[in-house]
């Protein structure tokens, strides 16, 4: 298999990963999924069930699951000491950043961190997430991708969001029925994750979204960094469970 015929994929087992997954297995694609925890999630195993569908549909030599890995301590990293500034700090140096926000910077980042070091072990350069603009989170829009991508970019891969413009949930459910899958899925449920309220005139929350830029710029990248540059040094490859 060449290197740009694989693909790692972000897999929660909810249609918008489903849909990535199957529009790259249609393009002859071998897709390896993986399934994050970040120690604050609801029944993760759940999406060994889709898994199962998808290998008895298209077969092991078209799917490999890497299985459910454990972001706990990539997650804890970043948290704290963020945990200890008091909310007056936290505005001063960094702006109006909601609790929710920042807890899915610090888990998204850690995803991020964690597949960058299953690229490097499987030789893998291309990374897709089915995250989507209109789902409202900061980490979702596309100031924010651009420095994601930013850093995949450093270390040789590519990140792509295929549903990043994609609005119309009926339309995305019946990708799937017409492919004869059900969309009803077991998803796994993640208790920190709130959507940031929005307002026509604006969408998503302009001082939100500028804060948690700036938490990324100031404070998170640099340790990020630092995390990919330990595993490197130590040839962990990927044991981080």
């Amino acid at each position: 298999m060449k290197d740009d015929k694989k693909a790692l994929v972000l897999f929660s087992g909810g249609k918008d990963s489903l849909i990535v997954t199957l529009r790259l297995l249609d393009s002859n694609y071998k897709v390896y999924l993986v399934t994050y925890e970040n120690g604050c999630g609801l029944k993760t195993e759940n999406v060994n069930n889709t898994i199962e569908r998808l290998v008895k549909k298209y077969g092991t030599e078209k799917i490999e699951n890497i299985g459910i890995k454990n972001i706990s301590g990539f997650f804890r990293e970043f948290i704290y000491p963020f945990y200890n500034y008091t909310s007056s700090y936290i505005k001063e140096n960094y702006g109006d950043i909601t609790i929710s926000q920042f807890n899915c910077l610090a888990c998204r980042l850690s995803m991020y961190i964690a597949s960058i070091i299953l690229c490097n072990r499987y030789n893998i350069k291309n990374v897709f997430d089915g995250a989507r603009r209109s789902q409202l989170f900061a980490i979702e829009q596309r100031e924010m991708l651009n420095k994601f991508e930013k850093l995949f970019s450093e270390n040789g891969i590519n990140i792509n969001y295929p549903l990043e413009n994609e609005t119309d949930d009926w339309k995305l459910k019946n990708e799937l029925l017409l492919r004869g899958i059900v969309p009803k899925t077991l998803e796994p449920q993640c208790l920190l994750g709130v959507p940031t309220p929005s307002n026509e005139k604006e969408g998503l929350g302009k001082n939100v979204l500028m804060a948690t830029a700036n938490v990324y710029e100031k404070y998170l990248k640099q340790k990020a960094k630092e995390i990919i540059g330990r595993y490197k040094d130590l040839k962990l490859n990927g044991d981080f469970i």
